[in-house]
Parts: C-alpha cells; structure tokens; sequence
C-alpha cells in the first residue's frame, strides 16, 4: 500500500496527525521534514507502519523524491506551502494543507483548474482555524433555509508553537480584511460554554469562511477571535482568559440583517484545538483514500459533509451542541 506523507509531523500537532492517520486507515505513513532526527525517533516508537525521511517544504527537487508514489501528502509544517502544494500536483498526489494559505483570485482559480485537469483532490485550511468555522457555517446554512445574518467567534488558532505564531503574523499580514477597520473594531464580549465562559473577540478573518456569503446567499458574516492588539488584551486579562482553558468555536444564524434573536446557534468546545484539527485531517485522509473526496479544489467543509466531519469530531472528545429557536 503506498504511503501517506506528513510533512512536519514530528511536531505536535503532526503527531496528533500521524495518530489519527493511522488510528483510521491501513495505510503506512512516512514522516518527513528538516529534522529528520525527530522523525526517525518517532517512527521507531510508533512502530512498523512509520517510516522517517529528510524534506524542506520550500524545495521542490527534495520533495518530489519523497512525495514519489505517496498516496497523499498533509501539509502541518507551516509557512507558505505553495511549493508542496504544486509539487503535489505536479507529481498527481492529493494534498491536505492544514496551515493557512492565502492564495489570490487567479491562483486560486489556476490551482482550481489544475487539481482538476490532474483528476487529484487539493482540501486547503483543514485544521482547527481556519476549518471549523468553515463546518459550524456549512452545517447552520444545511438547517436554515434563509439567513440574513451570520456571525463566528472562536477561541483563535493553535499558538502553541513557533510555526503556530509564524503562521497567524503570515495570516494576519496577507488578511483581507482592511487594517484600518480591524483598528476600529471595538471588542466585544461572547459567551463559550463551559469551561470557557465569557471571550472578547473582535473582527479578525477565517480562510475558510472567504466567499462564503456570497455563495450562500448570506446577506452579512462576521468571524470574530480574541484581538491581539493592547486594547483586546486589557479586555481580555478584564473578562478573563477564556482561550487558555479549551478551545471553541460558536456560530448564529439570523433571519435578517437586523434580528436580535439568533434562529439557530452550533457551538463546539474541546479541551485543546489540536484535538479537532488532528480529528479533520484524519477524517479527509480516511476520505481521500476510499476515494470519496471528488477531485478538484475544495476547502474542508466541501470535501466531507458537515454531519460527517462533527460526528467525527465528536467521536475524538468534542462537545458539540445545536439549538434552534423555539
């Protein structure tokens, strides 16, 4: 059976992915990065299914030898995995990128058109943020038929790590979302189940949610996360620090623009966002193997069903809890 490829998975959130991995499909998995140390020690303590190897993500000659007759390739090595990326197509591989990837319009539609005339599956921002929100979005829309309104809050991204933080500035840089507005949004407070309780968010931006609106024919998304400005911070030491006691994601769905009153809510909360995203990549690698994710470009709450993807989430320790009004 050919392998699946990991590229950073010697690092945590790589080990919940190659764990998953393995826990949900036969296939072997190879470990591969620029610390190929790491990696071999890992493979030895998982076992015979493992196998290490050298690869830098920014050198297409190195990966193409080890992306060579994989049978799929994530991506949980951050920073800018365009070259896995067109490596993966050049060489027919399909490709789970978990980190951020902002790509432009026309890129976006030339990996689009590519993965397609290459017949091989692209899922891009598969993790905890960006990804979740994604589903928490897709699932609402499944259930009301119309919504004027539609607004996210999570705990924020994975930070647990140096790629983590190199992930969100890269992220934060290349947002969409105009500086100066995000200057004026002024904090406000949202309420997490338990454990977390009360957060200040303030308007930030999800890859995954890019579009959505207007594919849905949502009249207006907002997608809110804790602010990492001076002014967010105070707010948040004032409230409380929500996000360091578990990770969660919130959705709500209005009728209009103007209700007060949301029609539906979804909300997940889970002890760690390692947890969810490790449970995503493993649910879309199970996926892509069975071939059950078509080929193309699509971002993870288009490859797997909503239903699907949370059931499998909460199969891994997530609470999740839907509430309609009424």
């Amino acid at each position: 059976m050919r392998p699946v490829v990991v590229l950073g998975g010697y690092g945590r959130l790589g080990r919940a992915c190659v764990s998953e991995i393995l826990a949900r499909t036969r296939a072997p998995v190879r470990i591969a990065g620029r610390n190929a140390q790491r990696g071999e020690s890992l493979a030895l303590a998982l076992g015979e299914r493992t196998a290490a190897g050298y690869a830098d993500a920014a050198d297409p000659r190195v990966l193409a030898r080890v992306l060579d007759g994989a049978a799929a390739v994530v991506a949980c090595c951050g920073g800018d995995l365009l070259v896995a990326l067109q490596t993966a197509l050049e060489l027919r591989v399909p490709f789970v990128g978990v980190s951020p990837l902002a790509l432009e319009p026309r890129n976006e539609r030339r990996v689009a058109e590519l993965a397609w005339q290459a017949q091989v599956p692209v899922v891009l921002h598969a993790g905890a943020v960006p990804g979740i929100p994604g589903l928490l979005a897709e699932s609402l829309v499944r259930r009301v038929p119309s919504i004027g309104r539609l607004e996210l809050a999570s705990t924020g991204p994975f930070a647990g790590s140096e790629t983590a933080a190199r992930d969100q500035l890269r992220a934060r840089e290349r947002s969409r979302l105009d500086a100066s507005q995000r200057a004026r949004s002024w904090p406000e407070l949202w309420r997490f189940g338990d454990p977390i309780g009360r957060v200040a968010v303030a308007s930030a931006s999800s890859a995954d949610l890019a579009g959505f609106a207007a594919k849905h024919l949502v009249g207006a998304l907002r997608y809110l996360e804790p602010g990492t400005g001076a002014l967010g911070r105070v707010i948040g030491r004032m409230v409380g620090a929500g996000a360091r006691s578990g990770f969660a994601v919130g959705a709500r769905a209005f009728a209009t623009a103007e209700a007060r009153d949301p029609t539906a809510e979804v909300e997940l909360v889970a002890a760690d966002p390692i947890v969810p995203a490790a449970a995503l990549v493993g649910a879309l690698v199970a996926a892509l193997l069975d071939g059950r994710v078509a080929a193309g470009l699509s971002l993870a709450r288009e490859a797997l069903s909503p239903a699907a993807a949370l059931g499998e989430l909460e199969k891994r320790g997530a609470r999740i809890r839907f509430r309609s009004a009424g």
